[in-house]
């Protein structure tokens, strides 16, 4: 079965993260075809415009050449997935920049008023500052003035990230509850705290921040350099992002994640910890994948603008080419147009050559004339003698 580099590109792409780990070191094409007929419906539009034994094929192809297991062997492939400009670098890094500082100066305002005890009091998406990113950048490597679209930073379904997002608040406040009922009994009874939806996440972690000197010396695991009072107050990122509807980079939720795995093993619950941890890692892999495909994307783009570009020089060339030729042959045609109507001037006022040149000249050839007429007359006539008998009255 044939198939184009397209195409494989965009199997290895979809199918990445399926096949990695110990799927990656799959070879037998009946596993193949199970492996994704499992994950069937997730890429249903794939399967569609490829055909399902197309996709297998493609896969088996791509198993057989370690290109999943093997990152060097997946850029000696599809070497345009990883290949990146230093204008894109830079374009990359500032929309990457701005995306966090926008969330950072949004989730600020959500800290001040959750401080003065207003947080979830009429704060809405629209009362903080949204994200503003660049929608498009210049291109400083093109003479013509061309604003292309970034692709980055990375964003998820908004759909999506408020599932995640809800679903480590919901895992916390529950690790947080479990906590204090092993540790602060006491507490929970004080607070008349029954649930973990008693209390939402920044009451559970400021409480366990202030009540952590009353547990034992090993409740509490050492899980990083921060200091404790940071791994409990990183996670308010995660609940105010969650809550007040924030739309934040798959990045930047990349990183909340981190922090909610972190404060888990912090309170010793290693089974919600790992639970999180496996979602920042099936998280990582898909956010290289996007990254990939973006790379895939806008280097193409540059391939077609810089296509484009030459067509268009090449069109200015055939544009300058065509006004000359038109104005040449109109200075052509405007000579010809003289030379006929200069012809036709001589042949209306002009005359023979034999005849007068000009009316001067005309005029003095017919006063020649008059003058000779007029010596003519002075002049006595001559007769014969047979003339003047003629003329001899015959009476005389």
């Amino acid at each position: 079965m044939s198939y184009t580099p397209a195409e494989r590109r965009r199997v290895f792409l979809a199918y990445r993260t399926v096949f990695n780990g110990t799927n990656a070191h799959i070879r037998k094409i009946k596993k193949v075809r199970e492996v994704v007929q499992s994950h069937n419906k997730s890429f249903e539009p794939l399967i569609r415009d490829l055909d399902f034994d197309k996709v297998v094929d493609v896969v088996k192809s791509l198993l057989d050449q370690s290109i999943f297991e093997s990152e060097l062997q997946a850029k000696i492939t599809f070497p345009e997935l990883f290949r990146s400009s230093p204008a894109r670098d830079v374009q990359r890094s500032a929309s990457e920049v701005d995306a966090a500082r926008s969330e950072a100066e949004a989730l600020e305002v959500l800290s001040s008023a959750s401080e003065q005890g207003g947080a979830g009091m009429g704060d809405t998406v629209d009362d903080v500052p949204q994200s503003k990113l660049p929608l498009s950048d210049a291109r400083s490597d093109r003479t013509l003035t061309i604003w292309t679209p970034s692709l980055y930073p990375s964003f998820l379904p908004y759909t999506t990230q408020h599932l995640i997002l809800t679903t480590a608040q919901r895992q916390l406040e529950e690790c947080c509850f479990d906590f204090a009922a092993k540790w602060l009994p006491s507490l929970l009874k004080e607070k008349k705290w029954e649930c973990p939806e008693a209390a939402e996440l920044i009451k559970w972690t400021r409480t366990l921040a202030k009540h952590s000197g009353k547990v034992p010396a090993g409740a509490i695991w050492k899980v990083s350099e921060a200091p404790l009072s940071e791994v409990f107050s990183s996670t308010n990122v995660l609940r105010h992002t969650a809550v007040h509807r924030l739309v934040t980079s798959a990045r930047g939720i990349y990183k909340m994640i981190q922090s909610a795995s972190r404060l888990a093993n912090a309170l010793g619950d290693s089974s919600r910890a790992a639970e999180l941890e496996k979602l920042c890692l099936e998280m990582g892999s898909r956010i290289r994948d996007m990254e990939l495909n973006k790379n895939f994307l806008e280097n193409r783009l540059d391939e077609q603008l810089q296509a484009i570009n030459k067509k268009r020089e090449e069109l200015d060339r055939e544009e300058k080419e065509a006004i000359a030729t038109m104005l040449s042959e109109d200075r052509e045609n405007k000579s010809l147009a003289g030379s006929f109507l200069e012809a036709a001037v001589k042949n209306i006022f002009g005359r023979p050559e034999s005849g007068p040149t000009s009316m001067v000249d005309g005029l003095r050839e017919s006063d020649d004339v008059d003058e000779g007429n007029e010596h003519e007359n002075d002049q006595e006539p001559e007769f014969s003698n047979g003339d003047i008998d003629a003329h001899i009255p015959a009476d005389l």
